[in-house]
């Protein structure tokens, strides 16, 4: 069975916007607060292993922790829009050459974003939560020369670090990849 043109372009979409979100990981978070005002924010994000969600946290007191402990089952989640600021830069006519400038050339810029809406769900069991900051932690990790690791943190600081921040998924309900480049 071969590709469509249509599968394809998914495909490469896709690709695009993991790119974009692996290599420039703090995204800008939009959502509805507790009390319905529009909270922004940045937070980085990684993939998680299938690709399926984005794996974020947050202090306890941040109003996306506080709106996830309230949702009534793990089901309900948060809405939310992630952008992803991939690279930018400003094109003067003059950065064309020559032969390829033409008199409507003007001034523009070159950019590649990716939005991702998605439904935000709380890590609750404290396994699951400390494995997410291991996944976490060797992700932002990797490419030190020394990574540094979970393991080299005391276990009381651990258990504190566990009990003041909440840690969430994002499924991925739309992924989207703006580039004007």
């Amino acid at each position: 069975m071969s590709q469509t043109k249509h599968d394809k372009d998914v495909a490469k979409g896709m690709t695009q916007s993991f790119a974009v979100i692996k290599n420039q990981p703090l995204a800008t978070m939009v959502f509805t607060d507790a009390t319905n005002t529009p909270h922004i924010s940045h937070i980085p994000f990684h993939l998680s292993v299938d690709e399926r969600y984005l794996i974020g946290h947050v202090s306890n007191r941040h109003a996306l922790a506080k709106k996830l402990k309230t949702q009534t089952c793990d089901r309900e989640g948060v809405e939310l829009t992630l952008v992803f600021h991939g690279k930018s830069y400003y094109m003067s006519p003059n950065d064309v050459g020559p032969c390829a400038r033409k008199p409507q050339t003007v001034p523009t810029w070159k950019y590649s974003n990716t939005h991702v809406v998605g439904v935000a769900v709380e890590i609750v069991d404290r396994t699951d939560k400390y494995q997410q900051m291991v996944l976490t932690s060797a992700y932002f990790e990797q490419n030190q020369t020394t990574p540094w690791t979970m393991d080299k943190v005391p276990r009381i600081a651990v258990s504190h670090m566990l009990n003041a921040i909440t840690i969430f998924k994002v499924s991925i309900i739309e992924l989207n990849s703006i580039l004007k480049v």
